[in-house]
């Protein structure tokens, strides 16, 4: 049936994984097949079926200088299976004896561990969902039931993480110490990718339709840049030809590679993202093209992100200034509201860690961003997509101050008291009333 089981339809990981697999096959004809498997329980995976799972990608932007605008049809996509709707089909896919390799895009939220799920129950988390993924093809094959495991979420030891969360499920359900020691030894990658992705262009869809010569309503539009680390050995790529792709990298450690694109690229996005929306201003080219934007994203990374990284100054200050280039691709529309999804534990994996090595006295971007993210969320307007505690939480009707203190003082958000430990409230609940009294420029223009 398929060598890929993958977690995840969105466009990110189509335009990234299953883009590499189809440019293999079209030029060496072994690339893999791949079962898409949908995280949650939506309608979207329905809209695969209808298409037969084909669908096109577009890479824009420029290469050595010059524009490119290609198209490529992946074929490499056999089915999109929903495990809420339909288990019988889902479980023939990762009970396939052909299968190499499970691939992950899950967001940083999807690898964490729930002490509430139940082998029994429903399907539960991400790593729920492997453990029992693995356990049946334990039973069923014994050693030979191994595949790989290539997650892609950005978070750290993306990899290790999954890994031990399994195995915390599989002491707590009781499966048993040989299936422990099956999970100790599957190969499991800690990885970084980098590919800014905004995905169905529906501003021009119907001048890209156009080109294609029909509507597809899976088309996936990203820019040319595409950068996969592995953490291992390159051996993985004899196993998965696709990885032989010169764009991929393995290395001993995955770690500088990490911090470097977390905390620059996408901390520069988790920032951006409410300061921008609150400002009237719905895509990245335009937030990069606004002098007031601009001149915050270059402040954040130069005075209170760089600063924390251990490497070469003067190569991040290259990595910043090309990021930045990046984002004023004029090929593509990424819109704030699509890396404004489950923007707290974004924020908790992507600024944090900066936000706790910079200098106190020196993060009011930082904190600027903070304030923003929490009024866009507590705008009774916005419709929130994040986690449940986090929908539950801006539910709540508090008055604004208590409110705030209260979300900066979430441990359960941030791991800490951000009150106690950092002083984040009272050094930045100023920015939260100057945003609630419509004044979001004015204190952008004095930071």
């Amino acid at each position: 049936m398929a060598t890929v089981l993958q977690f995840g339809e969105g466009n990110f990981i189509r335009s990234f994984i299953d883009y590499l697999i189809q440019l293999r096959q079209n030029a060496s004809g072994d690339g893999e097949t791949v079962v898409l498997v949908t995280p949650i329980d939506n309608p979207y995976w329905e809209n695969f079926r209808k298409r037969n799972c084909v669908y096109h990608t577009c890479v824009c932007g420029k290469v050595d200088g010059k524009a490119v605008n290609d198209y490529t049809l992946v074929t490499v996509v056999k089915d999109c299976v929903n495990p809420y709707r339909e288990f019988d089909r889902y479980e023939k896919a990762y009970l396939d004896p052909e299968l190499k390799v499970i691939i992950s895009n899950t967001t940083e939220a999807g690898i964490a561990f729930n002490a509430a799920d139940r082998f029994d129950g429903d399907l539960g988390t991400f790593p729920a969902k492997i453990t029992k993924i693995l356990y049946a093809r334990f039973k069923a094959y014994g050693e030979k039931g191994k595949v790989e495991l290539l997650p892609l979420e950005l978070i750290e030891k993306n990899g290790e993480t999954l890994k031990s969360y399994v195995l915390q499920y599989a002491k707590m359900w009781n499966l048993g110490a040989d299936f422990e020691s099956f999970v100790e030894s599957i190969p499991t990658y800690n990885t970084l990718v980098d590919k800014i992705v905004p995905g169905f262009p529906r501003a021009n869809a119907a001048e890209h339709f156009a080109k294609i010569g029909e509507e597809d309503p899976l088309l996936t539009v990203g820019e040319a840049f595409l950068s996969l680390v592995i953490e291992g050995d390159k051996a993985l790529a004899e196993k998965l030809p696709f990885l032989k792709d010169p764009r991929v990298i393995f290395t001993a450690d995955v770690k500088p590679y990490r911090e470097r694109k977390v905390k620059i690229l996408n901390g520069l996005h988790t920032a951006l993202a409410p300061i921008s929306l609150l400002s009237g201003v719905e895509i990245v080219r335009d937030a990069v093209n606004d002098k007031d934007l601009f001149r915050y994203a270059n402040d954040l990374a130069d005075k209170e992100i760089i600063p924390t990284i251990q490497m070469d100054k003067t190569a991040l200050l290259k990595f910043k200034n090309d990021v930045l280039e990046r984002f004023s691709n004029p090929y593509i529309d990424h819109l704030f509201t699509s890396i404004i999804l489950n923007s707290v534990s974004k924020w908790k994996t992507r600024l944090l860690p900066s936000f706790l090595a910079a200098d106190k006295a020196n993060r009011k971007h930082m904190l600027f961003a903070l304030a923003a993210l929490f009024c866009l969320y507590d705008d009774p307007s916005f419709a929130i997509n994040d986690g449940d505690s986090v929908k539950a939480f801006f539910a709540e009707k508090l008055p604004t101050e208590e409110k705030y203190e209260a979300f900066i003082r979430n441990s359960s958000f941030w791991g800490q008291d951000l009150e106690e430990t950092e002083g984040a409230f009272t050094s930045s609940v100023d920015y939260v009333k100057a945003i609630k009294n419509g004044k979001i420029r004015e204190t952008l223009k004095t930071l």
